[in-house]
């Protein structure tokens, strides 16, 4: 009782966790000086804990509402137009431009929540080449992780942090160059 009381009091949160993990990447991409990564997570973990599972939860909730959505299109059957169909898969679409792009924005701006989803799918589009390569880099990785379940262990939240740490600084400092001219 003593441990799960501890365990959950302490704020663990696989939202946090992703937003601190590509923080600390951005960190060794822009070549700051990281002198404790355990540190350097720890606080961007706690600096974003509410916004991070705010936006982890939205997410959450849109996706089970796209999957039940696609219940109702398989129980439905033909009975559902063909435009219909294709709007899901519009839909699904940029729900994945948003949660590829939501938590480096979160890592590297402070705004408001409303924000982060509206840049989220803004930048996505807009830089679709590198909003494809994230895609694909994060189909690899995991792919690769899947084939050899030790790297899967050790190196694939890791090696996604990175990746998608590297092509969104890229963009990030673009744009915000292209603000201060």
């Amino acid at each position: 009782m003593d441990y799960f009381h501890t365990y959950r009091s302490s704020g663990r949160g696989i939202f946090p966790a992703t937003t601190a993990s590509i923080s600390v990447a951005r960190k060794w991409i822009q070549q700051k000086d990281v002198n404790s990564v355990y540190q350097a997570f720890k606080q961007a973990y706690k600096q974003e804990f509410i916004r991070a599972n705010i936006m982890g939860y939205i997410l959450v909730v849109i996706a089970a509402i796209l999957f039940l959505n696609y219940q109702a299109i398989l129980q439905l059957g033909d009975q559902i137009p063909v435009f219909v169909v294709f709007a899901y898969y519009f839909v699904i679409f940029l729900f994945s431009i948003l949660a590829l792009w939501i938590f480096p924005l979160l890592s590297h701006y402070q705004t408001t929540v409303q924000e982060y989803f509206k840049n989220a799918l803004i930048i996505g589009i807009t830089k679709m080449p590198v909003t494809i390569t994230m895609a694909l880099v994060l189909f690899i990785i995991l792919y690769v992780s899947l084939e050899l379940p030790t790297m899967l262990l050790f190196c694939t939240i890791s090696l996604i942090a990175v990746a998608m740490a590297f092509l969104s600084v890229q963009v990030f400092e673009k744009i915000d160059k292209e603000q201060t001219n």
